[in-house]
């Protein structure tokens, strides 16, 4: 691994873990129903940034440096278009008279327009080669977003306060962080891809954050914003593993997986099944850790009235531990050209998630038996998913032999 590579994942690291650190502060400081919009705003800018991206993050590291401007221009005023979309939603909400909804609308677009800003202007480094600018915009936008949040949250502890402060902490880093300007040179774009595979990747990017945000969303909506700020909160403590090493492990799994794609070689599938095991002791040592220790640490950590949401962290521990795992094979089915494959998957496990919450919920009520019932078929639902990646592999071999 290069000088440069280590300094991106020390960065990444460094950035996420502080933005995990300010959790304890903000779940003191904000208000339990304030937490619970701000959440559900954030599971829905999530769900929407591959849309409001274009997904040109994909081809901007591998296109000229005019088409990579260019890519990088559209997909800025997209992301803003869709930003002000939902804040004329919010506006329209709050006129008929559903403040709560105006308010979840109003923090998505802000966290939104966050997201994709960093998302595309990320991808621009990459394809200038500014990896160590990456590595410390990452460091930054962590650092500075978690610190901006809790000194606003101290002062405005409301939703859009703590969403508007995420919006500045990244802007200012990347700002520090702005790529050199690179004179244009003639040369052949690369790695183009046609309409229908970039619509499917987004298609399946956007189906794939719905189906990890839907039980935040849904139980805001069905069990109210309090409940829902304990999952969401409960939620990314237990994907702390899966945010922290998810992209890492992607690069790692695509860069040794390129070369046999790329050239034509066998041995994918054993590639892929040792990154499985590898990933898999990871996967369970994290979902052991969680279990034994979030139900423990709760209140002490986050605060009084906070215990709730160290139970649903071990329960929702398996299935966010199992993303280590799912994430550097699914990521293998685009360069395979699985796009289509995998969106019909995302949406079937969508579908399940959905089925599984909404049901367990109106037939129970109680947060606790949705949340572990929701929890076993997110579980299981990456079965299939799993089984997809591995026959992809297999077909690249035997086409390969």
């Amino acid at each position: 691994m290069s000088r440069h590579s280590q300094e991106l994942i020390i960065g990444q690291i460094v950035g996420q873990i502080a933005m995990l650190g300010a959790i304890p502060f903000l779940t003191r400081l904000v208000p339990p129903d304030e937490m619970g919009i701000y959440q559900a705003g954030f599971s829905i800018a999530l769900i929407i940034q591959p849309l409001a991206t274009l997904r040109r993050e994909l081809l901007i590291p591998v296109s000229n440096i005019l088409d990579s401007r260019k890519q990088r221009s559209s997909a800025i005023r997209f992301s803003l278009i869709c930003s002000a979309i939902l804040l004329a939603l919010s506006i329209i909400a709050i006129y008929i008279e559903a403040p709560r909804l105006g308010e979840t609308l109003a923090a998505a677009a802000l966290v939104l327009a966050s997201i994709a800003m960093l998302t595309i202007e990320n991808a621009y480094l990459i394809r200038v080669g500014q990896l160590r600018r990456l590595a410390m915009r990452n460091l930054l936008a962590g650092a500075l977003t978690a610190a901006i949040q809790v000194a606003v949250a101290a002062v405005l502890p409301s939703a859009l306060g703590i969403a508007a402060a995420m919006l500045l902490g990244r802007f200012v880093a990347t700002a520090l962080t702005r790529a050199p300007r690179i004179q244009f040179q003639d040369e052949r774009a690369g790695g183009e891809r046609n309409q229908q595979r970039t619509a499917s990747a987004i298609l399946s990017a956007t189906v794939a954050s719905a189906s990890t945000q839907a039980v935040i969303i849904g139980s805001f909506w069905t069990l109210g914003p309090g409940a829902s700020a304990q999952i969401a909160i409960g939620q990314r403590i237990a994907g702390a593993p899966a945010t922290l090493l998810g992209q890492a492990l992607s690069q790692i799994a695509l860069g040794a997986a390129a070369p046999l794609i790329r050239h034509r070689r066998s041995g994918l599938v054993s590639l892929l099944r040792t990154q499985v095991v590898k990933t898999s002791i990871g996967a369970a040592i994290a979902s052991v850790a969680l279990i034994t220790c979030a139900p423990l640490l709760a209140e002490p950590v986050l605060g009084p009235g906070w215990q709730r949401a160290g139970d649903l962290t071990a329960i929702f521990a398996i299935p966010l531990s199992v993303q280590i795992v799912a994430l550097p094979a699914t990521t293998l089915m685009i360069p395979l050209g699985y796009e289509r494959q995998l969106l019909g998957l995302q949406i079937c496990r969508l579908v399940a998630i959905l089925t599984a919450l909404s049901a367990s919920s109106a037939l129970t009520g109680d947060l606790v038996i949705t949340c572990v019932v929701t929890s076993a078929t997110w579980t299981l639902a990456y079965v299939p998913i799993m089984a997809a990646a591995f026959t992809a592999a297999r077909k690249h071999d035997r086409t390969c032999s």
